[in-house]
């Protein structure tokens, strides 16, 4: 990836022009992220997807209406955040996430419920994914979504780092 910033500046009579050239370092991550956002609702999609293309419009945001079609949409993107409902229709979103994070552990996760008991939030947790409360607050979801965006630490911390009450990232 490379960006050319073009500048300029006058100089007595006669006008100067300067290139800056910025490389990428080798094996840099593109900065847009895929997302898919699971829900049997349809409205509950077109609210979120409209959350992250506010806050992120460069990201591409993908659906699914199911954890059937999740596991489906899998090998079709390059997904790299997931944002689950817990409460749908087959595999609930605590085991959609599971499946999914077995499958593709480097997707970050965030589960979406008004089931806020404590046996429903200690297994998101648990999942290291990031627990959501609703009603959905778009300020959660863009520190969510910025939190997402950002490498994963290496540390043996990482499995906590998520789990805060909506801020982290999984």
């Amino acid at each position: 990836m490379q960006t050319a910033i073009h500048a300029g500046a006058w100089r007595g009579r006669g006008y100067n022009r300067f290139t800056i050239q910025i490389f990428s370092p080798p094996g840099a991550q593109a900065l847009s992220k895929t997302v898919i956002v699971v829900d049997d609702s349809k409205l509950s999609r077109m609210h979120v997807r409209g959350i992250i293309l506010r806050n992120k419009p460069d990201w591409t945001v993908i659906e699914a209406a199911n954890s059937v079609e999740l596991y489906g949409k899998l090998d079709e993107s390059d997904i790299h955040i997931a944002i689950i409902d817990f409460n749908m229709p087959g595999d609930n979103g605590l085991e959609a996430a599971a499946r999914l994070l077995q499958a593709k552990p480097d997707i970050r996760v965030a589960i979406i419920t008004a089931n806020a008991q404590d046996a429903v939030v200690s297994g998101i947790r648990a999942l290291g994914a990031a627990f959501m409360p609703k009603p959905l607050e778009e300020e959660q979801m863009a520190r969510f979504l910025t939190a997402a965006s950002l490498p994963r630490r290496s540390s043996s911390n990482d499995a906590s780092a998520g789990n805060g009450t909506g801020g982290g990232a999984g």
